[in-house]
């Protein structure tokens, strides 16, 4: 029987300050989450509306906006759910000033399950609030579509990490502390 460890071949911290990592990606999402937002209310709004009242559209999307602040919470708790379900074990959900995190240092995953994990809000909201945005009342488009700009952008970091995951080598593991994640790939011993 070949003997193997495990050395880590791929390191990404989140809140490391010579990278930034987390002031980018958190730029990039509030970005990318205002500008689109603005585009689709206003599109949608001159599309459905340009012959009626829009008092109420407004209120609308000043809910969509709060939507928005929860969504954090419920993104995190998404891929908690997603973690119990490939390894039946609970990880640690934290809220800090600049980032919420999933994660836990002793639940080790491989490619299949980390990039299950990782995309699962992803998914899974999208599968939700695309249908709200084109089955529900125009008046009531705000409410889905704000969130769902927040979960395309909000999950750049994990579409990051998806593709570190997928290009490593056969055989590698990953443990998500939350704000740190390491890819370990087996060598044998005595190399």
């Amino acid at each position: 029987m070949k003997a193997y460890e495990y050395k880590a071949i791929a390191r990404l911290e989140m809140l490391d300050p010579k990278l930034k990592l987390l002031h980018k990606l958190n730029v990039v999402a509030v970005v990318g989450i205002l500008i689109t937002c603005a585009l689709g209310l206003i599109l949608n709004y001159c599309m459905r509306y340009l012959n009626g009242p829009g008092g109420m559209y407004a209120v609308y999307a000043l809910c969509g906006f709060a939507i928005c602040f929860v969504y954090p919470y419920v993104h995190e708790f998404a891929h908690a759910f997603a973690v119990m379900i490939v390894k039946f074990k609970i990880p640690e959900v934290k809220f800090g000033k600049l980032a919420a995190s999933c994660g836990s240092p002793n639940i080790i995953f491989d490619k299949a399950q980390y990039i299950f994990v990782a995309l699962f809000p992803f998914v899974l909201y999208d599968l939700v609030l695309i249908p709200l945005c084109v089955l529900l009342p125009p008046i009531f488009f705000p409410l889905p579509f704000m969130p769902l700009m927040y979960n395309v952008f909000g999950s750049v970091a994990d579409f990051f990490m998806v593709n570190r995951a997928v290009r490593s080598p056969k055989g590698a593991l990953v443990i998500d502390s939350g704000t740190e994640v390491v890819i370990y790939v087996p060598t044998k011993i005595g190399e």
